[in-house]
């Protein structure tokens, strides 16, 4: 139902322009000019672009191509290929740019309606499902124009419209804040674990006294035990949901640092029937296929399957000081990987890493010190979450009308 005093209208009613790019900016890319506006720069969860990976072209602003697609302080852009949906909004100051023929420009009569209020409809999850359900017929996604104007609105009063655009602005100020804290800490352990694990930069031992004393230069199999794991046979289901977990990459890409529990279990019976064997309480997973590299630590007794080798540390190694170098090793080692189908490690390949190892007092230092930094992280994480939830949960509410905002007369 169209809430009281709203409107349901097409998005061409309420527009001076919609247009896409041109097929031909290819020609003009050069190293610095106009920026480029295309499809991965358009947000999925949001209307603020996202220029990480930020094109220029050197473009005739007289041409026709020029003055039809260049784009202006309020336009909404849209994908129209591919990945259907996705919203840009051209800020205030934002330069000179142009887009593709996968994006559409959208331009608002700001006497209608308000650039922004539009925007964020477009972006709110109901109206995503709808801008799909348009796509047209054919073997890739896709919209035209014409079909673009018809998408339908709901449009309260411009003054509303205004309100409730400033409070999800509001919210996407906060979100971006807290984005840019979490990846400035993010950025921060990189360059930290740099340092420590690395020994140019020595801690503090209890007695305020600078750690001091050669590391030590070691082959990974001399300083601790490892063996992969292995998979039951699947159509034996007396081989699972048992009391065992059974770590898979999946599980590992899910949980991160500290696995404790797993999406399958094994039962005893499986275990005995495949190499799959019982890692203790602390040993490190390592991951050889598919997310090569990617390691976690075991928080109870689990299993494994093959495409993880269970790294367990001698007297001389601290099981944390060996997660956060293997992590710190993560890019590099992708390089590293067997040539195939996809990139592989394998058991020897891992028993070969070279390791240089301070003291073991220093190894649990310089743990504390990165773990210090892993809960900074997860404390933004969970609040970045919890902003984009309530933002979520916030546009259901605004932008169907379902809670009012107030309006000055």
């Amino acid at each position: 139902m169209v809430p009281n005093g709203w409107s349901k209208i097409k998005l061409g009613e309420l527009t001076t322009v919609i247009t896409s790019g041109s097929r031909d900016w290819a020609q003009y890319y050069a190293e610095s000019g106009s920026k480029f506006i295309r499809m991965t720069n358009l947000n999925r969860h949001g209307i603020h672009l996202l220029l990480d990976d930020l094109k220029y072209v050197s473009v005739d602003s007289s041409s026709s191509d020029g003055k039809r697609t260049a784009l202006q302080a309020g336009d909404i852009l849209c994908s129209i290929t591919a990945e259907l949906g996705k919203i840009g909004w051209i800020p205030d100051n934002f330069g000179e740019a142009y887009i593709n023929q996968h994006t559409a420009l959208i331009r608002i009569d700001g006497k209608k309606a308000d650039s922004k209020f539009i925007a964020y409809q477009l972006s709110s999850t109901g109206l995503n499902q709808v801008i799909n359900s348009l796509n047209d017929a054919g073997a890739k996604s896709g919209l035209n124009l014409p079909t673009i104007r018809t998408i339908p609105i709901y449009s309260p009063p411009l003054l509303e419209q205004q309100k409730i655009a400033q409070i999800l602005s509001t919210w996407d100020q906060a979100i971006s804040a807290t984005e840019k804290l979490l990846e400035n800490s993010q950025l921060q352990k990189q360059a930290l674990m740099q340092q420590l694990l690395t020994g140019k930069k020595r801690l503090l031992d209890k007695n305020g006294v600078r750690f001091g004393g050669e590391w030590k230069n070691f082959c990974l199999a001399d300083i601790a035990d490892m063996n992969s794991g292995g998979t039951p046979k699947s159509s034996v289901p007396e081989y699972y949901d048992g009391d065992i977990p059974w770590v898979s990459i999946a599980d590992m890409t899910n949980h991160g640092k500290w696995i404790s529990t797993t999406e399958r279990n094994l039962s005893l019976l499986g275990l005995e029937n495949s190499s799959a064997r019982i890692y203790p309480k602390n040993t490190i997973l390592y991951a050889m296929y598919a997310s090569i590299g990617e390691c976690s630590i075991a928080k109870v007794e689990v299993s494994s399957s093959q495409a993880i080798l269970g790294i367990r540390p001698k007297d001389c190694l601290h099981y944390e000081f060996l997660y956060f170098y293997l992590c710190s090793l993560k890019d590099r080692i992708k390089l590293q990987g067997q040539q195939g189908t996809q990139s592989n490690l394998n058991a020897g390949m891992v028993k070969d890493f070279k390791i240089y190892l301070p003291n073991l007092e220093e190894q649990k230092a310089i743990s504390n010190v990165l773990n210090i930094c892993d809960e900074e992280i997860l404390v933004l994480q969970k609040k970045l979450d919890c902003l984009k939830r309530e933002k979520k949960a916030l546009m259901q509410q605004l932008l169907t009308g379902k809670k009012r905002v107030k309006v000055a007369a």
